[in-house]
């Protein structure tokens, strides 16, 4: 029974320093900017966004728009946007953006935090369901 229990909180050990392995991989700075203290411009954050993610901008003028980043070029990039059945296309200027944020991987990070959080809720509930058959069976 010991034996049970040790490989559980030794599984459950290894699972949550692994997903803050991942966690913490994620926030990390590249190693080319170690010691450096300059923040990135809003137009050297969105040329490491690859095509095709979802985004939502905005703009100096207050306006926000969301769509897929499309085409980038020194100038600026095009944002496919989706209203109703209609598809468009605008082209952003650089000088135009205030700030922008990915939609995507917000949603997943939450769902993968509940995905674990059940996980281990599964794996305490099961170590209390061992430790109340072992204590039943030493006592009776």
């Amino acid at each position: 029974m010991r034996h049970i229990i040790c490989l559980v909180l030794a599984t459950l050990l290894f699972a949550t320093t692994t997903l803050e392995a991942k966690v913490g991989a994620a926030g990390a700075v590249p190693a080319g900017q170690a010691g450096t203290k300059r923040k990135q411009t809003v137009k050297e954050r969105i040329l490491e966004v690859p095509p095709g993610t979802m985004i939502e901008v905005r703009l100096l003028n207050k306006q926000r728009i969301r769509g897929r980043l499309g085409e980038l070029t020194d100038e600026g990039f095009s944002l496919t946007t989706a209203q109703g059945e209609k598809i468009a296309t605008q082209k952003v200027p650089f000088t135009d953006l205030k700030s922008f944020k990915k939609v995507e991987g917000a949603k997943a990070a939450k769902t993968a935090g509940w995905i674990v959080l059940g996980v281990l809720a599964g794996f305490a509930a099961l170590i209390l369901i061992l430790v109340a058959v072992e204590v039943k069976a030493a006592g009776g």
